[in-house]
C-alpha cells in the first residue's frame, strides 16, 4: 500500500516579502517548492496530496493540518525571518511534535540535515514549540494534523529570507528542484523505499549505455518515458528533458 503524504505550502498569495531581496516572497517560493516536491515524491511511489490547489487560496491553519487525515506524513513548507534586523542568521529548523510521538525526531533530524546539506548551511536543528500550558503543539497546522491521527507532522523552515544569500539561493528554480529531489529521496529512504539512481532510466540499479540510449530516443520523440523515468532522466534538474541531459549522461558514463 502506498504511503500517503500531505504537503502544505505555508502561505498564500504574495506573503512575507524579503526585506533584503524584494522579489522574494515566501508564499511564492514555497508554493513552487511544494509543486516540485509533490512531483518528486510521486516519482518515488508516494501518493501525494496538497492542502491548496491554488496559490491565491487561503485556508485556516488548523484546517490545513486536518487535511492530513489518513496520511502517513504532513509537511508544511516555509522560510523563516528574523524580527531584529539581523541579516546573518542562517540555519535550517524543523519543528516536530512537542512530545516526540512516534519517534518523530528521527525523521525531523533527517529532514533538517538534508535541507542544510543541500543549501550548504552549517547549522540545522529539530525544534519543538509547546502551547503555553505545555500540553499540545503551538502551531495550528501541527495541532490540526495531530487531531486527525496523522502520525508524523512537521514544519520545515528553509533558512531565513532575511538572509540575502539564503534568499538568493531559494530564488533559483534549479536550486528548488535539487532541494525537492533531496527531500523526496530522504523521505523515501526513511520509509524504506529504495530511491532510484538519478540517470538510471531503465531502472536496473546502475548507470549504463542503455540509459543514454533511452534519453536520446526520448529527446528525439521516438519513445515515451513514464513520469518516473522522466524524473530520472532530467539530470540537470531543470524540469524538462533535452540535449543537456543527454550530454550530462554521457559525461557520467565517461
Amino acid at each position: 500500500m502506498k504511503k500517503r503524504i500531505m504537503l502544505d505550502a505555508g502561505h498564500y498569495g504574495k506573503r512575507n516579502q524579503s526585506p533584503i531581496l524584494p522579489e522574494y516572497y515566501e508564499s511564492e517560493r514555497m508554493w513552487l517548492l511544494c509543486e516540485l516536491l509533490a512531483k518528486e515524491l510521486s516519482v518515488l511511489g508516494f501518493e501525494v496530496f496538497k492542502t491548496r490547489e491554488s496559490l491565491s487560496k487561503d485556508l485556516a491553519v488548523v484546517e490545513r493540518g486536518k487535511m492530513a487525515a489518513d496520511c502517513d506524513l504532513f509537511l508544511s513548507l516555509h522560510s523563516n525571518a528574523t524580527g531584529n534586523g539581523n541579516t546573518k542568521t542562517d540555519r535550517v529548523s524543523v519543528y516536530a511534535p512537542f512530545d516526540g510521538v512516534n519517534e518523530s525526531h528521527t525523521l525531523g533530524k533527517i529532514l533538517a540535515s538534508t535541507v542544510a546539506a543541500c543549501m550548504d548551511i552549517k547549522e540545522s536543528h529539530v525544534k519543538t514549540r509547546k502551547s503555553d500550558k505545555g500540553d499540545y503543539d503551538y502551531y495550528g497546522v501541527m495541532r490540526g494534523a495531530r487531531s486527525v491521527g496523522c502520525p508524523l507532522y512537521y514544519i520545515i523552515e528553509h533558512s531565513f529570507h532575511t538572509n540575502e544569500e539564503a534568499a538568493k539561493w531559494l530564488m533559483n528554480d534549479v536550486n528548488l528542484k535539487s532541494l525537492a529531489i533531496a527531500e523526496a529521496t530522504a523521505i523515501a529512504i526513511y520509509f524504506g523505499l529504495e530511491p532510484f539512481i538519478k540517470g538510471d532510466v531503465n531502472q536496473n540499479g546502475k548507470l549504463d549505455i542503455y540509459d543514454a540510449i533511452l534519453i536520446k530516443r526520448a529527446i528525439m520523440d521516438t519513445i515515451r518515458l513514464s513520469d518516473r523515468q522522466l524524473g530520472l532522466a532530467d539530470l540537470n534538474c531543470d524540469g524538462k528533458l533535452n540535449t543537456y541531459d543527454y550530454i550530462a549522461m554521457k559525461k557520467k558514463l565517461m
